[in-house]
């Protein structure tokens, strides 16, 4: 007898596999993501600190550069220089002569015309910690909102999931572009990370579950273009906006729109439905994507859908503890996830030295270097999931190693731009897999706990980007031959121990996904095939006798 998630995935291919009903979804999903990225990556911008140095006292119109000899004179007079003539920036003399820290600074604004965060709240020099305070209350939002908002979809469903976390995301953003501190400011920080990984994860689960199995993958690719989008569209907005409140303004009411918006476009997933047992309402989805998509589903098309209900219902986190495949099979995808979150964050932070313009280094970092991945996330429809993952770690990991070696026995002081695109080339390798992962971990958990495994999973992503900029600045703290390098070498030894532990997790790319856990634990394994392909399955329905 054909599973139950046979049976759902069979009806999506009869009402339209990806038509135009998935393509409206598609719409209103991306757009979510292509928000999203602004409140991810927005810190790079608030965060930007200009040269600076302190304030001088009786001077209320003191400015970063002098606009008179006079004031020229009274800099040199207050300000400490070093040997090259170079003005402190934290430093300034006392009337006894003496040089002490200062409170109040002026800050350059020849570059940046606009008043960032780390201006507006003084986070340089000996406050300096309060910036990365921020980052880091932001990054344990992410954690929050991974486990929580994850159970939250599998509860409520996801359609209300995704509304939620847009509406309220962009509240806690508007209000956080009008902090009085940075204690403030950090707090509604860390509501609009968890409501913003919340979209990123949920969205992803909706296009599997919406999505027949023949073109999940091309779902997936389409998609996967809204990140890179948003990353480089904030450069652009950043580049032209540089006040940090009326950019925070700007990303936040964005996010609130899409979501009222999205209370009368975004439709609940049948899978969540069937699984849920509201069978009623599954009816009418079906019904109405098949509508939408030009195509007709026979009468009795509901019936065996409604077997196995109240197992789906009932079933729990815990009980994966006696599903073994299904155990192993996600404690590797945790660690998969982990050095997801290590290594691309790591990658990311350490090109953030790179010199030039910031706008320029951000759409290449974060925009361009994504793009790549795309040809290879669909290419994983031919090749599958586990090739593509396999090889790009590899890759990947062996392109970081090399890198690190490199450096540590070659002078590569006049070549700087090898050891950029070789590191280039290992990120490139992580963001491919960590794209995929989406998707490829979603086709082998169960309907009935996936948010919840799926959420947990990218919290083990976060925990990895907390330590990334530590295991970046690993080298000021313990000295090696590698130096600067020893976290590329630790990145790609990481990526190359889960290109070994992905080898056994299973090929998804055209398997019916499974329901329960049940069918999770037997799917895809030598003891009970699942193997079946599109294709296959609509052969062995057609088949049978009326």
């Amino acid at each position: 007898m054909t599973s139950t998630k046979s049976k759902i995935d069979h009806v999506i291919e009869q009402a339209g596999a990806f038509g135009k009903y998935q393509w409206l979804q598609l719409l209103c999903l991306c757009m979510g993501s292509f928000l999203a990225a602004f409140h991810f990556l927005i810190i790079v911008f608030h965060s930007i600190t200009p040269k600076h140095r302190c304030k001088l006292p009786d001077w209320g119109n003191d400015t970063f550069s002098p606009f008179s000899e006079v004031h020229n004179q009274s800099i040199y007079q207050w300000i400490p220089v070093d040997k090259d003539g170079i003005l402190d920036s934290c430093k300034i003399y006392t009337n006894n002569n003496e040089t002490v820290e200062c409170e109040e600074h002026v800050f350059d604004k020849s570059v940046y015309w606009g008043v960032t965060l780390n201006q507006q709240f003084e986070m340089v020099c000996g406050n300096r910690w309060a910036g990365t305070t921020v980052k880091v209350v932001y990054t344990c939002g992410l954690i929050a909102g991974a486990f929580v908002v994850g159970v939250i979809g599998d509860r409520i469903g996801r359609r209300l999931t995704i509304v939620g976390c847009l509406i309220v995301g962009g509240a806690a953003g508007i209000v956080a572009a009008f902090s009085v501190n940075y204690y403030m400011f950090a707090a509604f920080r860390f509501l609009v990370a968890m409501s913003m990984v919340g979209i990123v994860l949920i969205k992803n689960i909706v296009i599997l579950e919406i999505t027949g199995p023949s073109r999940r993958v091309h779902a997936g690719t389409a998609k996967s273009f809204s990140w890179p989008l948003g990353a480089m569209f904030l450069a652009l907005l950043s580049y032209y906006v540089q006040d940090w409140k009326w950019s925070q303004l700007i990303i936040s009411i964005t996010p609130l729109l899409a979501g009222f918006l999205s209370i009368f476009f975004l439709k609940e997933t049948p899978h969540y439905l069937v699984t849920k047992g509201k069978h009623k309402e599954a009816e009418n989805m079906f019904l109405h994507m098949a509508s939408v998509n030009g195509k007709t589903l026979p009468e009795n098309f509901m019936d065996e859908l409604k077997e196995g209900e109240e197992a789906a219902v009932t079933e729990k986190l815990k009980s994966i503890l006696k599903a073994p495949v299904l155990l192993k099979r996600t404690a590797i995808s945790f660690y998969l996830w982990f050095v997801f979150g290590l290594s691309f964050y790591g990658l990311s932070f350490n090109v953030a030295h790179f010199t030039g313009s910031i706008y320029i280094n951000h759409v290449i970092i974060s925009g361009v270097a994504s793009l790549p991945t795309i040809p290879l996330f669909f290419l994983s429809h031919r090749l599958g999931r586990k090739l593509i993952s396999i090889l790009s770690l590899s890759v990947g990991g062996a392109m970081l190693i090399v890198a690190a070696f490199l450096n540590a026995y070659v002078d590569l002081s006049r070549y700087s731009y090898v050891t950029i695109i070789v590191s280039m080339i290992g990120k490139i390798g992580v963001a491919t897999v960590f794209t995929m992962s989406y998707l490829w971990c979603s086709e082998f958990y169960p309907s009935t706990l996936r948010s919840t495994l799926v959420g947990l999973s990218s919290l083990f992503a976060r925990i990895g980007s907390v330590l990334a900029p530590i295991i970046v600045d690993l080298n000021v703290h313990v000295r090696t031959i590698f130096g600067p390098s020893l976290g590329s070498l630790i990145f790609g030894i990481t990526m190359f121990i889960a290109a070994i532990l992905a080898y056994f997790l299973p090929e998804t790319n055209l398997k019916k996904i499974p329901e329960t856990i049940a069918d999770a634990n037997v799917f895809v394994t030598e003891n009970r095939s699942r193997k079946l392909s599109v294709d296959e399955n609509d052969s062995e329905e057609t088949s049978k006798p009326l």
